[in-house]
């Protein structure tokens, strides 16, 4: 078996194994032995094991003797990953989640905006605006305004120039498509952030055009206090 095949075969058991888990299908929250595992979901017990191990490293699982391999509670789940921070939000979508996200972003877009400022090249620079005039013509009531938007802030952090984060801008993203989605179910309030999120993303992307790192911070900042105040009760 090469190993490209045995890969895909461990990211199909993983997938399985959280849709089950988030569907809370598992008794007690305790897994079966691994030998029941490998039957129902028709692979080796190799494989098993390895897709098991993706679970635990990412704080999902915990193996103890005696009393078999216990899923943790989702607050314990290793969050600064992007499919966990997603999996949690499937089987946890509470406040405290959202908070937390929302916090995760303050480290990641205000800095890199800043840097941004100082960074980007021309491409770079001219990648932003279009991002955001795409943003700026995208209908709010459409998936296309949640992408445009993740667009928009995907081009700011890689012209960044920051590696790290860059990689923690990918959780993030997670975190916005969460909130995204359940703004879907308030059309009204998703009008209106967006309408007051728009002039702080101009002022975001002008802050970079000019090289002016610290406005950018500070409009990347007002940007993320409009999130916040929808799902904290104190400011980022």
């Amino acid at each position: 078996m090469n190993h490209g095949y045995e890969a895909s075969l461990v990211k199909r058991v993983v997938n399985q194994l959280v849709a089950s888990i988030v569907n809370g299908e598992y008794k007690d929250n305790v897994l079966p032995p691994q030998v029941i595992l490998s039957k129902k979901h028709g692979v080796s017990r190799t494989i098993m094991r390895e897709a098991l191990s993706v679970l635990i490293s990412r704080r999902m699982l915990d193996v103890r003797p005696k009393t078999g391999t216990r899923i943790r509670p989702a607050g314990e789940w290793l969050i600064i990953d992007s499919e966990v921070a997603e999996w949690r939000l499937r089987a946890l979508p509470d406040t405290d989640c959202m908070r937390r996200l929302v916090h995760f972003r303050s480290l990641v877009d205000p800095p890199a905006a800043a840097l941004a400022a100082t960074r980007a090249n021309r491409h770079q620079r001219i990648a932003i605006n279009a991002a955001f005039q795409r943003l700026v013509h995208a209908s709010p009531s459409e998936d296309l305004q949640s992408s445009t938007e993740e667009a928009l802030l995907t081009a700011i952090v890689d012209a960044s120039g920051d590696e790290v984060l860059r990689q923690m801008g990918s959780v993030v993203r997670v975190g916005i498509r969460a909130l995204k989605a359940s703004l879907r179910m308030q059309p009204n309030a998703l009008a209106r952030v967006t309408e007051s999120q728009l002039s702080d993303y101009g002022r975001v992307v002008r802050a970079i055009d000019t090289a002016d790192g610290n406005g950018a911070r500070l409009a990347m900042s007002q940007v993320l206090g409009r999130t916040a105040s929808m799902w904290v009760e104190e400011p980022v």
